[in-house]
């Protein structure tokens, strides 16, 4: 660690905690690492509106400083402060959670790195791209109120298109300025190689997991675990976790797991067992699948959680039979608009928790998941190649044991922070 040169570094994270999720972890995490290689690193995010007092005490924990001064809708507005913050002291690196961020390169002349999960392109969310009252929408008294709608709304898809064409064109030249673009799959690659990014500009790093947390402990007991959740001990347990939106596939499951209990399923083995889907996550689409499964008549087979607080995830992956993950290319209806499974990050987690996994051959999903290695694909809103891929799972349990082991072992050496951590590190400090 004496060895490890020190440098500076200016670092915009669009997600940051106390919020919750895949992008906070990785902040909070690159964040402790550059701190504890004795260099400098100061945080830029979004400012807090109704959680202040969290965020301040928050902050209070911190080794580092952590400025909580950008606007969420005035992207020219956090252009112009970054830059004039990085002019005046002279940081060694910037380093941005999306591509957005790539154009400080050209506005500082300091060597900028920056992440893409892909939905960046797909979904370049920057709000308002414009100079002209960038810094009246950025006061406070009127971007409160939007972002407060914003986040009741769901970002509705009427939202997305307003301003779309200039929203990606800021979003593509700022992602060419960038000295290097670390790309979550394959298939965020091709989509950045497609808008222009050189092949060159850009590394792939998949993955993202704590793989220790989620690795399932001897005093796990799984019947009280079901008795909590008023689920019969002797259910089979289909596992999705994820935010409730279209791309995520979960009226297939629903769908799918009607078609079994129905007795349509022509696999004995699968029809006979007490199927249990249980559904982790929130979104826009909750209320919508849960009028589904009323429907279809599956109500009492399905749990739905809510949104469940990330520390508290790993007991559900213990707790299943088999994760899947049935998500697709979903284009809007009015808007055309696609959204994408650009990795899948719950992949990683129930990799790490050995829960045998199953998920569709869609986006970015095979960079995660090797077909018969850590897991098994099955063609994207394909019923049939499903339950031919459950089925085989089910009745081959030594196949299963070892694709099991293989994603734990993956997790490890591939998905874990400490890799992801560990490729920054070189970044940084080579």
């Amino acid at each position: 660690m004496g060895s490890t040169p020190s440098v500076k570094i200016l670092a915009v994270f669009t997600e940051f905690p106390p919020g919750i999720g895949g992008m906070q972890t990785h902040a909070l995490l690159l964040g402790r690492l550059i701190h504890e290689m004795g260099s400098q690193i100061q945080v830029f995010t979004y400012r807090c509106h109704e959680e202040s007092e969290e965020c301040r005490k928050m902050d209070e924990t911190l080794p580092f400083p952590v400025h909580r001064v950008l606007s969420r809708i005035s992207y020219m507005y956090n252009i112009r402060l970054l830059t004039e913050y990085a002019t005046k002291n002279s940081p060694d690196w910037i380093y941005a959670s999306t591509i957005f961020y790539g154009i400080l390169q050209k506005t500082t002349g300091i060597r900028t790195v920056c992440r893409s999960v892909g939905n960046d392109i797909l979904r370049p969310w920057i709000v308002y791209p414009y100079s002209w009252g960038s810094r009246i929408v950025a006061l406070p008294a009127i971007e409160r109120p939007l972002y407060n709608y914003f986040r009741k709304m769901h970002k509705p898809e009427w939202l997305e298109i307003l301003l779309r064409k200039t929203r990606l064109r800021k979003t593509v030249e700022s992602a060419r300025e960038a000295s290097l673009i670390l790309a979550n799959s394959k298939y965020t690659q091709k989509m950045l190689t497609a808008h222009g990014i050189h092949p060159e500009n850009m590394e792939m790093l998949v993955g993202g997991v704590d793989a220790e947390f989620f690795s399932r402990p001897d005093t796990f007991r799984k019947e009280i675990f079901l008795q909590n959740y008023g689920i019969a001990q002797d259910a089979r347990i289909l596992l999705t976790v994820c935010r409730l939106v279209d791309k995520k596939g979960v009226d297939f499951l629903l769908e799918t797991l009607a078609h079994i209990l129905s007795g349509q399923c022509k696999n004995p083995g699968l029809q006979n067992q007490n199927w249990h889907l249980v559904v982790v996550g929130d979104g826009r689409r909750y209320e919508k699948y849960v009028r589904l499964s009323q429907l279809i008549g599956i109500r009492h087979r399905v749990t739905f959680t809510g949104r469940v607080p990330y520390e508290q995830t790993p007991p559900f992956y213990w707790a299943a039979d088999f994760f899947i993950l049935a998500s697709i290319v979903h284009v809007d209806k009015k808007t055309r608009l696609r959204d994408a499974e650009t990795m899948g990050r719950v992949l990683c987690e129930a990799n790490a928790a050995g829960c045998p996994v199953l998920a569709s051959k869609s986006g970015g999903i095979p960079s995660v998941i090797q077909h018969q290695k850590n897991g098994l694909l099955f063609r994207e809103n394909s019923r049939q190649d499903f339950l031919e891929k459950l089925s085989f799972l089910w009745e081959n349990p030594q196949q299963q044991e070892i694709m099991v082991e293989n994603g734990k072992t993956i997790a490890k050496e591939k998905f874990d922070w400490s890799h992801i951590l560990s490729r920054h590190k070189k970044i940084f400090f080579s």
